[in-house]
């Protein structure tokens, strides 16, 4: 990673920080700004990361084109700006708690769509490793995560009396989320231990993001969305793992 790398990603943590004090000490319009300006701080910095990646390097050679490790990383990009979308609207929903309902499922679908193009992205990363590393296919990755996706889904829904959450009238939007949510940190964590490379910060990546609504889950269906505390880790924890994909744009 380049000096240019390092300081976007330092300026995001720091941006990151700023809105998380602000929104704990504060919160109003100046969170609201400030977050807003926290999360164009990542998805700018994955575009430009985007747009000067060197496709001449070794990914050239390895991936086939330029092209194609470029689809790649916008693929990545696209999910950072999903998931600031779902975040902003997720965050309306406490602002006009009328339309909660409505505002809760967009957030939730826009998560989803950014983590499907998240799939997406890490599968056409690993396809050529398998090539070159015939001892796993990309298609044995797909099944033990559907199959370790579906059994962590169950255990969460199982255990979330036990974690004091109430789904209600939620309770399909959940177990949907979740299945794409595990699935995908379940995946890669498959296809960074078959095909290494930097498929291992993507999984990082993706477990942080799973921690980070593991949290929220306990402030929307646990009665605690007012939880300061809550609302320092959850952040913490999402807006890391949104630098560590923009971390993972600029290495690639």
């Amino acid at each position: 990673m380049d000096g240019l790398g390092i300081g976007l990603i330092v300026m995001c943590a720091l941006l990151a920080i700023l809105f998380i004090v602000a929104r704990c000490l504060k919160g109003g319009l100046l969170g609201v700004v400030l977050k807003t300006i926290a999360s164009f701080g990542f998805v700018t910095s994955g575009i430009i990361g985007l747009i000067v990646s060197d496709a001449t390097t070794i990914k050239g050679i390895l991936w086939g084109s330029g092209d194609y490790a470029k689809w790649i990383l916008g693929l990545i990009v696209i999910g950072l700006v999903l998931g600031m979308i779902g975040d902003i609207i997720l965050d309306l929903k406490v602002v006009y708690p009328g339309n909660d309902k409505y505002f809760l499922n967009t957030g939730m679908g826009s998560f989803f769509l950014g983590h499907v193009c998240y799939i997406i992205a890490f599968t056409l990363w690993a396809r050529p490793l398998a090539h070159v590393s015939s001892a796993f296919t990309v298609w044995e990755a797909v099944l033990g995560g559907v199959g370790l996706a579906v059994v962590g889904t169950i255990g969460i829904v199982l255990s979330s009396k036990k974690m004091g959450l109430t789904f209600g009238n939620y309770i399909v939007q959940t177990i949907s989320y979740t299945l794409i949510l595990t699935f995908t940190m379940f995946y890669c964590l498959l296809l960074a231990i078959f095909f290494g490379s930097g498929l291992w910060l993507s999984f990082v990546a993706m477990l942080v993001f799973f921690l980070s609504d593991v949290v929220l889950s306990m402030q929307y269906f646990g009665g605690k969305i007012a939880s300061k505390p809550l609302i320092a880790i959850n952040h913490a924890l999402y807006y890391a793992a949104q630098i560590m994909l923009v971390a993972v744009i600029f290495a690639f």
